[in-house]
């Protein structure tokens, strides 16, 4: 059976990411439910700001982890022109594809807002004419007489609400020198505590920021010698709240087609549809942080 490539389908964790965000939310929410390390002796006492530093550094990786997830699969799924891949073969599409076409794909989508006008293509699919996106996020729901025009107005509002998505996903995942950073060495600092804007006279501060929660990464840029070190202060809010987004997009590609897999099994079965929104997504977008990217820039001398 593991050879069957439709298997992908039944055992795929379309949940991963939600599940990994909701017990690294409750872990923040409630560090003191972190048992003692059993193994921590000799290795100091326990750190509760490295605590809340590494769950806001795992929180921050799993959001980058769902956008290319997302990605990979969409991707994958995308039909050629108006030639549809056959969804079986998922499995070894996801094998063989290539992470830098990929990334230039995301890239695309990010930087130029007609590139995912292809969503609006019309593909045929079990006999009946879909859009590209109606086919990739509910191929279950074809007009076909099976469903009221109410749910085929809500699929149409939800299509446009996904392709704002999909785009505010690309922009943030384009700033790969962060999740380098993480995935590579865990090359991070935390380089600072606090931010403050001073007189240069008097020296007297006139606004400071909290930056303790924070993580900085060493970048080289196209000018030769420079080195910038990016401080970004994490909020995790908005990436609990926009993996849980990736994770809905993951899971609507995934569980509709294993229905419509192994929905034989429960002809009867009741499906539920759900549906995506612009506000709702607005609302996982919204910055709850008062400040965000700082860079410094030096040459360091050989």
């Amino acid at each position: 059976m593991i050879f069957e490539p439709k298997y992908f389908y039944q055992t795929y964790l379309k949940n991963y990411h939600r599940i990994k965000a909701l017990y690294l939310k409750q872990l923040l929410d409630n560090p003191a439910s972190i048992e003692p390390d059993p193994f921590h002796v000799g290795y100091g006492e326990r750190n509760n700001d490295e605590i809340s530093l590494t769950l806001r550094s795992d929180l921050r990786q799993t959001y980058f982890h769902a956008i290319e997830t997302f990605f990979e699969v969409f991707l994958a799924l995308k039909p050629q022109g108006t030639t549809l891949i056959d969804d079986t073969e998922l499995m070894v599409r996801l094998t063989n594809a290539k992470w830098q076409e990929n990334y230039k794909a995301i890239s695309c989508i990010a930087e130029d807002d007609q590139a995912l006008a292809f969503l609006d293509n019309l593909v045929t699919f079990s006999g009946r004419q879909i859009s590209v996106a109606n086919y990739l996020f509910y191929p279950i729901v074809l007009p076909d007489g099976s469903f009221p025009k109410q749910v085929l107005n809500d699929v149409a509002n939800s299509i446009e609400a996904i392709k704002y998505g999909i785009r505010t996903i690309a922009i943030d995942f384009t700033d790969r020198e962060e999740y380098n950073a993480y995935k590579h060495g865990l090359r991070l600092i935390q380089a600072s505590s606090k931010l403050a804007l001073a007189n240069p006279d008097s020296l007297e501060v006139h606004i400071e920021w909290d930056i303790s929660q924070s993580m900085s990464y060493y970048t080289r840029t196209k000018t030769p010698g420079e080195i910038q070190i990016i401080t970004k202060l994490f909020d995790s809010e908005r990436d609990f709240k926009m993996t849980l987004f990736c994770s809905n997009l993951i899971h609507s590609m995934i569980y509709y087609r294993q229905l419509m897999m192994y929905r034989a099994k429960e002809p009867d079965a009741q499906v539920a549809i759900r549906f995506f929104g612009r506000d709702e997504i607005e609302d996982c977008d919204k910055v709850n942080v008062p400040i965000q990217n700082l860079v410094y820039s030096f040459y360091p001398i050989n």
